[in-house]
């Protein structure tokens, strides 16, 4: 018998040393890798809120980052907006100085070629006037020779003798018929020099005119010289701006597209940390384990008004559902015609009156800020009116309320049972409870 006992004393001491092994294996075992999905209890929605809460600090450093790229894009894209309008307006200067400087040019081309035809023109007056000259100067050489010829020719017949005198007076006729013929073409010589003078003074005057016809086209070619030169000083001033201004836009363009692209990264990022977040969330609502029974209510109580605390885009109440921890649509858990497209279930109004449905359970897509924004919805968005409508318990069960889940939103957990096992509805950011 006593044999018996000592095996029995050493049994026990070795089962309880065993035991007392194990536990403490086990619990280093845990302390080291704490595991996600662990079982439930208090510890374990203890390091689950931790790994939410660094999730959310992360969001927090993501999101102050990626306002800080959109300031930075807002601010380029202002400057590149800036910068395009003055290389419109430039843009349009120089092709305003391009199109003054053909017109010039074009100005310049046909004074050129009035000065040509002005040269050319005084070059031919200069031989009409030269031919002239020459005309004038050999009539006058001809009427000079036929005077002087007249002349001799009546001094020959005054000094001859009577004898010579009957002689001559024989050919008297002869004589003053050739001194009047000669006076005849002298005359016809004088006229024809007086023309000749004439034609001499007229070209004369054509020259000059055309000679200060050259003086004022050569001028008006300088003005338009001096006019072309300054227009292309500006053009060449602005192509300088423009060459600028491109330099800037083209910088600026390359760091908006940058910071577009991290803004992108940023948003991966930030949908990634989202559905961790979200998922981390849905663990701890799905481990939560009440610390007291909380205050018991039937379908229909008040348990807060709607609101937009957390993150939000506007007053609404997100509505949740879960079975034996397991998310569902609430959808098809809200009684027929509370919200439009919902029903087939037993749940009461979550709102009063009129409710707008306004986001569906599941994956989406939406505008958010500056960006499109992607997660798993879990729950349905609906509105009520006014603003901060009271919200009800849609069932019977105990209310445990929350101030804040790591984004600041208020919120309320209704279990049907103490243990939070069964049905579990959640309503999110209530502006008070």
């Amino acid at each position: 018998m006593k044999n018996t006992k000592n095996f029995i004393t050493i049994t026990f001491v070795v089962l309880n040393l065993a035991l007392l092994l194990i536990a403490n294996t086990s619990i280093a075992f845990f302390n080291k890798y704490k595991m996600q999905y662990a079982p439930i209890g208090a510890s374990v929605g203890q390091s689950l809120q931790e790994q939410l809460d660094e999730l959310n600090r992360q969001l927090e450093e993501v999101q102050r980052q990626k306002q800080g790229l959109q300031s930075q894009l807002d601010e380029d894209s202002y400057f590149i907006s800036g910068y395009s309008s003055e290389l419109s307006r430039l843009y349009g200067e120089a092709d305003l100085y391009n199109k003054q400087i053909q017109e010039l040019t074009i100005e310049i081309q046909q004074l050129e070629l009035q000065i040509a035809s002005l040269n050319k023109d005084i070059d031919k007056q200069k031989a009409g006037i030269a031919q002239t000259e020459g005309t004038i100067g050999g009539l006058e050489e001809e009427s000079a020779a036929r005077i002087q010829e007249n002349y001799f020719n009546f001094r020959l017949y005054r000094s001859t003798d009577d004898a010579s005198t009957v002689f001559n007076l024989t050919n008297i006729n002869n004589f003053f018929k050739t001194s009047q013929y000669k006076e005849l073409i002298q005359s016809d010589t004088n006229n024809v020099m007086v023309e000749l003078a004439e034609l001499k003074q007229q070209l004369q005057d054509k020259k000059k005119d055309l000679g200060d016809k050259l003086v004022q086209v050569n001028k008006d070619k300088e003005i338009v010289d001096v006019k072309k030169t300054d227009l292309a000083k500006k053009k060449e001033e602005s192509d300088i701006k423009i060459a600028e201004y491109q330099s800037k836009l083209s910088l600026l363009q390359a760091q908006s597209n940058n910071t577009t692209q991290r803004i992108y990264e940023f948003n991966d990022n930030q949908a990634q940390l989202q559905a961790q977040a979200n998922r981390v969330q849905q663990d701890i609502f799905n481990s939560y384990v009440p610390a007291d029974d909380g205050q018991y209510v039937v379908s229909g109580t008040y348990i807060g008004k709607q609101g937009c605390t957390g993150l939000c885009t506007g007053a609404h109440l997100h509505f949740m559902v879960y079975i034996n921890n397991q998310l569902q649509n609430p959808c098809g858990y809200l009684k027929d015609g509370i919200v439009d497209g919902c029903g087939g279930g037993y749940l009461d109004a979550p709102l009063s009156g009129n409710i707008q449905f306004t986001s569906g359970f599941g994956n989406r897509c939406f505008w958010w800020g500056d960006s499109n924004y992607c997660d798993y919805h879990t729950g349905i968005d609906i509105i009520g009116s006014p603003w901060n409508a009271p919200v009800f318990a849609t069932h019977d069960g105990y209310v445990h309320k929350f101030s804040n889940d790591g984004y600041g939103a208020q919120y309320v957990i209704l279990c049907q049972n103490r243990d939070c096992s069964g049905l579990k509805t959640g309503y999110w950011h209530l502006s008070e409870f």
